[in-house]
């Protein structure tokens, strides 16, 4: 049996023995595995002749079946074998979390329980409402929202935080390594990204830390971070899209006292006329 699976099944593992009045017809065969759909609902997936899982959900396409866990995590089954793959609401949630995010524990008072915290700092309204829907769709969570007040260019402007407070959600983020341990640290979770899921983490991370120049003769497209390392892992997963990403470069030479250079990945693309 997958014992690592089993505490994202929805319904458990179960003996096959009372399913056996049940009847099944063949979805397909993946590989080593087999999977069955029975006829009142449910599917079971199966490994020499042994059933390995049974779960609600699950959507056929080509070369590979995907089954529906728990907090944006499915089960995908191919030829090669299965795998823990992040959905796209989760996979762009974390692009977020690690370009604009933070996970953190703290105490308020020396004595007082630990409380751990998930937030997203922004000046802009639309993206708090979709980190707040992200974080709703993923884990069920309905995030805080704290507004405040700053003033900029000499008009007054209202800033947004976004916050969750959960220990499970916070070790779950922490487990896949999504922020930190570094404060401007992250690590995108290519591991459990298909295309889809790498193409929404991107989207995640370019809201929080990306930017389009246009110029008559291209558009130049951003995304900057403080860890190098991490742009590096950012920028692999570009080229696997088939993007042409040029060098990692510093785009702010000359930074003030208050502010830090940083090393920007970046794409251009000529324009389309």
């Amino acid at each position: 049996r997958i014992r690592q699976y089993e505490r994202r099944f929805y319904e458990g593992e179960r003996v096959r023995e009372e399913r056996e009045d049940e009847i099944f017809h063949s979805v397909g065969f993946f590989g080593e595995y087999e999977v069955r759909e029975a006829e009142g609902g449910g599917y079971e997936l199966i490994r020499k002749n042994e059933v390995i899982g049974i779960f609600s959900e699950a959507k056929v396409e080509k070369g590979r079946i995907v089954f529906k866990l728990s907090h944006g995590v499915n089960l995908e089954v191919t030829e090669k074998g299965i795998r823990e793959i992040f959905s796209p609401e989760r996979a762009e949630l974390c692009g977020l979390i690690a370009a604009d995010g933070s996970i953190s524990k703290y105490q308020e008072k020396k004595g007082k329980s630990t409380m751990y915290k998930i937030c997203l700092k922004t000046n802009d309204q639309e993206l708090a409402e979709v980190f707040s829907r992200l974080f709703k769709e993923t884990y069920g969570v309905t995030s805080h929202r704290y507004i405040g007040h700053h003033t900029a260019e000499g008009k007054e402007r209202q800033h947004y935080e976004e916050v969750v407070y959960s220990k499970k959600v916070a070790y779950d983020l922490w487990n896949f390594n999504i922020k930190g341990p570094g404060r401007y640290e992250f690590h995108p979770p290519t591991k459990y990204l298909d295309e889809e899921g790498k193409k929404a983490y991107i989207r995640g991370f370019f809201s929080g830390d990306g930017s389009v120049t246009l110029t008559p003769k291209e558009h130049h497209i951003s995304i900057h971070s403080s860890c190098r390392e991490c742009l590096e892992e950012l920028r692999k997963m570009l080229i696997d899209l088939g993007f042409h990403p040029g060098e990692i470069g510093i785009y702010d030479k000359e930074p003030s006292p208050k502010r830090h250079s940083h090393p920007s990945v970046s794409i251009s693309q000529k324009k389309i006329t």
